[in-house]
């Protein structure tokens, strides 16, 4: 199979799930279940399947890994583990986003060094 046969294995993905998210809706609203419980709570875990998602596609890690964090905060927040609130628990996320920053930024200065070191050996 060539390039241009290949599937968007991440546009099925995306389409399935909203398929199937669109499905349990549609039965809660003619009243052949009640998924209301489990929306309220569970939420959160869409923005980290977004980022797991962003994780496959190597270009977007980083995005990818404050998505996981912020939902997981959330998910955190949302089901109080722990007594976390959003009031509580909002410097908890500056404290995780800004190590995020920090080792984004050591890890991409040793990419970089890498990258010149392996240049220059080239020569």
């Amino acid at each position: 199979m060539n390039a241009r046969q290949r599937i968007n294995a991440d546009g099925v993905f995306w389409g399935l799930l909203l398929i199937g998210g669109g499905s349990l809706l549609l039965l809660q609203r003619f009243r052949f279940a009640d998924f209301s419980w489990n929306l309220g709570s569970w939420w959160p875990l869409f923005i980290v399947l977004i980022g797991m998602s962003k994780l496959a596609h190597r270009r977007s890690i980083w995005s990818g890994l404050w998505l996981i964090a912020v939902g997981a905060w959330l998910q955190a927040v949302t089901l109080h583990w722990y007594g976390l609130t959003y009031n509580s628990s909002w410097p908890l996320l500056l404290v995780i986003l800004g190590a995020g920053m920090i080792g984004r930024t050591i890890i991409e200065s040793f990419r970089r060094r890498d990258a010149v070191e392996g240049e220059n050996h080239h020569e």
